[in-house]
Order: structure tokens, then sequence, then C-alpha cells
């Protein structure tokens, strides 16, 4: 298994996601819903694992989707969770390993 190393600089990032996963949760107990961004972006020296997490509805409608060029100081939302991975250890296991240890939804969505 790959393991995700410290950043290789603390830049902000910028490149294209090459795999999304964004699901809102809602939960009668709770006045907002709850929006979870997960991402793998794509940038010159790796991939980028981020995670964002929020219950901002403005923001919901603007969450970046699979394909988009992303710059962190753009983008108007803030990663809750960043890991670095270099390319050369960039699995499809190790995004599925990421989204499993990161989806973040309301207790009554599960």
């Amino acid at each position: 298994m790959a393991t995700a190393s410290q950043a290789p600089h603390t830049a902000p990032i910028k490149g294209k996601i090459i795999e999304a996963e964004v699901k809102l949760s809602v939960d009668p107990g709770r006045p907002l819903p709850l929006g979870c961004g997960l991402y793998a972006i794509e940038t010159e020296e790796g991939i980028w694992l981020c995670a964002y997490y929020g219950a901002n509805r403005s923001v919901f409608e603007f969450l970046p989707q699979k394909g988009s060029d992303v710059d962190e100081r753009t983008l108007g939302i803030s990663f809750h969770v960043k890991e670095f991975v270099p390319k050369a250890d960039y699995q499809s296991s190790r995004w599925a390993e990421f989204k499993q240890a990161n989806l973040m939804t309301y207790k009554s969505e599960h």
C-alpha cells in the first residue's frame, strides 16, 4: 500500500481534478445540510487527495467537479484534509481508501 507523504511544498494546490466525489446529506434534526467534496487533484509534483466539509448552501452549487482545473487560491473553499501522493504511488485503490476514510455524511444517511 502506498503511503501519503508530507507536502513537497506549502504553495496552494493548482491542477486538474482527476477524481471527485461530492455528497450532500441532510438530517431532520439539523438546520443545514452537510456538503462533502473529496478530490484527487493532479499537479506537476504528484496527486493531492483533498477533502472539503461545510454547511454553507451557497457553496454547494459551486463545488468543483471531475475534470475541472482548480487553483486553491481562487477556489472559494478551504480543504480540511490534504494528503500528497507521488504519481508513481497513486492507484485507484488509494483513491478508494481515501474516500472511505474521509467521506462525511450525517449519521442518518449511512
